[in-house]
């Protein structure tokens, strides 16, 4: 099996979308007029959740009608955050068919189908014309891409001149050994996580400038250590779509986060004109 065939095993299901509709009818709403902000809980699936979706998109200042990519784009969580609130066009890709299906169906019955679109693609071969974007968007996705300037660079060309780039990832922290399993890896051989520097240089390498870069593994662990964040285990918690051990697998990032074996950051950056 492929890298790629791997990584996407890992998060597919595939009777995730019947699994989500029975879960959303049972919560009493009304599956085919949703609110895309009732879905929050389960599909802001990365670190800190739709907290760091909006301090994300404040970094990256998107304008309405501006084109947005989601590389790694999960169910569509962010990128209908983006449509509903931001007013943009968002394309999303992801490798993972259960989740572009998902993708689909929660967006089209939240009625933003016209603003986020999605399809299956390897992040490492976009099937997009260079310049089209005006940004480009990822959240806890390099994670599982071991040619990290590659990943980087196939983003830039996308991009068009003075687009701008905003991510936010797990990183390798100061010490400590992690626990398995994790969230984007049951085991070792599909968990490529970087450290800062090796993040920095392959953003540069592939031609980005870096605009800003903060350390946010502060917040992560105040997240992780917050009772409230219990509701996202619930019915509509991540577990929903990440699988039974999901629990399990965020225990363990937690642990990772709050020991040193991981650090969180997020960074803005742009293509020079």
């Amino acid at each position: 099996m492929s890298e790629g065939n791997r990584i996407a095993a890992h998060y597919s299901d595939s009777g995730m979308a019947e699994r989500v509709l029975s879960a959303l009818t049972g919560e009493g709403m009304d599956i085919d007029a949703l609110s895309w902000d009732r879905l929050t809980s389960f599909d802001q699936f990365h670190t800190r959740g739709l907290p760091a979706t909006r301090e994300q998109a404040a970094l990256a200042a998107p304008e309405p009608g501006e084109k947005v990519i989601d590389i790694g784009c999960g169910v569509g969580g962010p990128a209908r955050h983006l449509a509903a609130e931001f007013h943009c066009e968002v394309s999303g890709i992801d490798l993972t068919p259960d989740y572009i299906e998902v993708a689909d169906m929660l967006t089209e019955r939240c009625g933003l189908s016209d603003r986020a679109r999605f399809e299956r693609a390897d992040a490492l071969d976009l099937p997009f014309c260079d310049g089209l974007f005006d940004i480009g968007w990822s959240q806890n996705v390099s994670m599982n891409v071991a040619e990290k300037t590659d990943f980087y660079a196939e983003i830039a060309r996308v991009l068009r001149p003075g687009g701008r780039f905003v991510t936010s990832d797990v990183v390798v922290g100061p010490g400590g050994e992690p626990d398995w399993p994790l969230p984007w890896a049951r085991e070792p051989s599909i968990s490529f996580v970087a450290t800062e520097d090796e993040m920095r240089a392959a953003m540069e390498s592939a031609g980005f400038r870096i605009v800003e870069w903060r350390d946010t593994t502060d917040e992560a662990v105040n997240v992780f250590r917050n009772p409230n964040q219990q509701v996202r285990r619930g019915k509509l918690g991540v577990g929903l779509i990440a699988g039974a051990d999901f629990a399990e697998r965020s225990r363990n990032l937690a642990h990772g986060m709050a020991d040193g074996a991981f650090a969180s950051v997020i960074a803005l950056a742009d293509k020079p004109v």
